[in-house]
């Protein structure tokens, strides 16, 4: 399904900022919502004079260009270990943003750069595109209306071999597996933790075990264990660039059952005293790969650009972004888990 355009009165100013895969996704994604628009890239590590990439119109070869441009949104999607730098300019200028998830490469590069956004006029959204999954949206509802009773105990699971990611791309040159560029599984598969949190809360406390353990050239964990702790429930998450079989789950332990969820196939089940072997439960699909990505930009381009009509119905009144201020307490999490693996130590969720 390829969406209508948004109307908006004038052509919007895109600037997207890097251009790896995501950026890459984001520039033809922009392209296809906003169809009038004027786009530039800022490519940081290409000569200025580089061609221009299809679906852009220009390209910006230094920060001062990237200004003059002029943009009315501007997409980050650089390695995390650059966000800030990249985005600041930016947010001082009190222009709209969607910053590629995760904020930082470490919550100490984030300095007051959370306040400067919290001040901007402009609508500011991090990339957790996972909240834009309808089964995970079934899944917050069924816990909500109480539907297993009490949450005891869950699992996530999210894994795929690194070398499988991006065919074509030598792994050992992308971001994920370079500790310089914000990479290693913690970081890379943190979407877990936004939705994890999301569904759950934030927790007191956490434990971790985080290793390199299989022969992959990186410098950083392929895998990590973490134990989320709750005064009420126990959530563990195992995140890893090993699995040869992509997979996405999720297991939720409640008093009344327990429901199965393959994010994948987009399906969930629920186990029961009376339905050992599972009863299928309702959750919408998705119609392809990308329309994710689509759902989350039509949120961030309605929010952000004056005018912009919505392709999606479900985009008016969707509530489930990840702000700011979310997505640092997400990178919390991981420079604690980080910790708790390195010193062997149980670490505290402080407010």
């Amino acid at each position: 399904m390829k969406p209508s355009s948004g109307p908006i009165s004038t052509s919007p100013r895109i600037l997207c900022i890097s251009l790896g895969s995501i950026g890459k996704r984001h520039l033809r994604n922009a392209r296809s919502l906003l169809p009038n628009a004027r786009i530039a890239v800022w490519r940081q590590h290409t000569a200025p004079d580089s061609e221009v990439p299809e679906g852009a119109d220009e390209v910006a070869g230094s920060l001062q260009a990237a200004l003059g441009f002029a943009p009315d949104a501007v997409l980050v999607s650089s390695p995390a270990s650059e966000h800030v730098a990249n985005a600041r300019p930016f947010a001082q200028r009190h222009i709209p943003m969607f910053l590629e998830k995760p904020l930082a490469a470490r919550g100490d590069d984030l300095g007051d750069f959370p306040a400067l956004c919290s001040a901007s006029r402009g609508f500011t959204m991090v990339g957790y595109v996972l909240r834009f999954l309808p089964a995970l949206h079934a899944i917050r509802q069924y816990i909500a209306d109480g539907f297993l009773g009490q949450v005891h105990t869950a699992r996530v699971e999210v894994g795929q071999y690194l070398p499988d990611w991006r065919p074509g791309s030598d792994y050992r040159q992308g971001v994920s597996g370079q500790n310089k560029l914000g990479g290693g599984a913690l970081l890379e598969l943190s979407h877990e933790i936004d939705y994890t949190t999301w569904l759950f809360g934030w927790p007191a406390s956490l434990q971790c075990s985080r290793a390199r353990l299989s022969p992959l050239e990186i410098d950083v964990e392929d895998s990590a264990h973490v134990l989320l702790e709750y005064s009420d429930k126990r959530v563990s998450l195992q995140l890893d660039f090993l699995q040869r079989v992509a997979n996405m789950a999720v297991q939720v332990v409640g008093s009344k059952g327990t429901l199965m969820a393959d994010l994948i196939k987009e399906e969930l089940r629920l186990i029961t005293p009376e339905q050992p072997q599972g009863l299928a439960l309702e959750a919408p699909k998705l119609p392809n790969g990308n329309d994710i990505y689509l759902r989350q930009f039509d949120l961030f381009f309605s929010k952000a650009l004056p005018g912009y009509q919505p392709v999606y119905p479900q985009t008016a009144g969707f509530e489930g972004w990840a702000d700011v201020d979310s997505a640092q307490k997400v990178l919390r999490i991981v420079d604690l888990a980080k910790r708790a693996s390195d010193t062997g130590t149980r670490q505290e969720m402080k407010p």
